[in-house]
């Protein structure tokens, strides 16, 4: 392994990882801050939604600009924002201020953890390229799951305004983690500076890339029904709050610890069989969540679920990887995300039609159905397509 390029992803790893932490702190907190303005369930969610708002809208010109004009400036400011954000949360009484700091957070995030992933693959050695992307994934999912357990400990134990200068805390670390430790730009190799930046017209041209991109939204589209209404449906058979942690713990931590060995697994085989695989698994645990009313066979199939969730992202971000080598790295992560983000903003209102009209089983059938045409979009428009042979780990 590359000696500079692995201390390069060790200090982005740590630096992820951290900053992750402090977005995960706020992510419980967030529904209950909005609820007690006294606002009515349509302002909560588009409150919560705002910040994927922001995410889906400048996704595409955050990407080609940082393709452009480097990497590490890109999150440092991002680290920058977010310390900014967290007072702003504290300093926000109205509706319309919060909505705004959400659409501010949102953007900020689009500065770190995307541009960070662009940053992994730049400097990824040959063959390696899914080791370094799924090393990266781990360290922000491991920080994503600790974060929502921290942030209520504070939030419990120091307050509301306690969790937010977490975040501001954390990331003014952060920031100066990647001043001192992350090379520049032109020292770690991380941007190519006459690589493609293509459009977003020619992104989704691409048959490769579009079938990515629609596979990000419509996983995100089925999975956050889940998450969505996975806490109404534990309340309904019966379960304790603690037991419902072990099932959200459970399947975030298994999906963080896959990341890097399916990552060393999409080096050496086709991704898009992975992919597949994952997805499979995905819609069969998601169908079978209405038919199951109680702890273990629940925890099962979201076991089943972060398994198979494991297996999709590391598989997807190989793909991501090849094909940004010509595209412009951030330029494709960027609108890769924009189409997670979207799925993000339609899984709730939709799930919240379904659950009114029909029931929250219905839910988890809608959702299954949507992971379902995803797998079936990636089998057609990838149906040939096979990783260019010489960026493979074929030792």
């Amino acid at each position: 392994m590359n000696t500079n390029s692995a201390t390069v992803l060790f200090f982005l790893s740590v630096s992820v990882g951290v900053a992750m932490v402090g977005l995960g702190i706020i992510w419980p907190i967030m529904p209950v801050y909005a609820a007690e303005m006294g606002v009515g369930g349509f302002l909560v969610g588009l409150i919560i939604a705002s910040f994927n708002i922001s995410r889906t809208v400048c996704s595409p010109f955050v990407g080609r600009f940082s393709d452009r004009m480097g990497r590490k400036h890109f999150i440092l400011f991002g680290l920058a924002l977010y310390a900014v954000v967290s007072c702003a949360y504290v300093l926000a009484d109205n509706v319309q201020g919060l909505i705004l700091v959400r659409l501010a957070h949102g953007f900020a995030s689009l500065l770190v953890v995307p541009i960070a992933m662009a940053l992994a693959a730049d400097i990824a050695p040959k063959g390696q390229l899914g080791s370094y992307m799924g090393t990266l994934n781990m360290a922000a999912m491991i920080g994503l799951g600790v974060g929502p357990s921290l942030g209520g400990l504070i939030h419990e134990h120091l307050g509301m305004n306690a969790a937010f200068y977490s975040l501001g805390v954390l990331s003014v670390a952060t920031a100066i983690f990647v001043a001192l430790f992350v090379p520049s730009d032109e020292e770690s190799g991380g941007v190519i500076r006459k690589q493609g930046t293509a459009s977003f017209v020619q992104i989704l041209k691409n048959k490769t890339a579009f079938a990515i991109v629609l596979m990000r939204f419509f996983c995100a589209s089925g999975q956050g029904a889940v998450y969505s209404f996975l806490p109404i449906y534990a309340l309904q058979v019966g379960m304790s709050g603690s037991q419902f942690g072990v099932i959200l713990s459970a399947n975030v931590f298994l999906i963080a610890m896959m990341q890097r060995p399916v990552g060393r697994l999409a080096d050496r085989t086709n991704p898009k069989i992975v992919v597949i695989l994952g997805m499979l698994g995905v819609t069969m645990a998601v169908f079978s969540m209405p038919f199951s009313a109680a702890f273990y066979p629940i925890l099962g199939l979201n076991i089943l679920m972060g398994f198979s969730t494991g297996l999709i992202l590391p598989g997807s971000l190989v793909i991501t990887g090849y094909l940004g080598k010509d595209m412009g790295m951030a330029s494709l992560m960027s609108v890769t995300d924009a189409a997670y983000s979207l799925g993000m903003i339609v899984s709730p209102i939709l799930s919240g039609i379904i659950f009114d009209a029909w029931g929250i089983a219905s839910v988890f059938t809608v959702g299954a159905g949507l992971i379902g045409v995803g797998c079936a979009v990636v089998m057609v428009l990838l149906r040939n397509y096979q990783p260019p042979h010489e960026d493979m780990n074929v030792a």
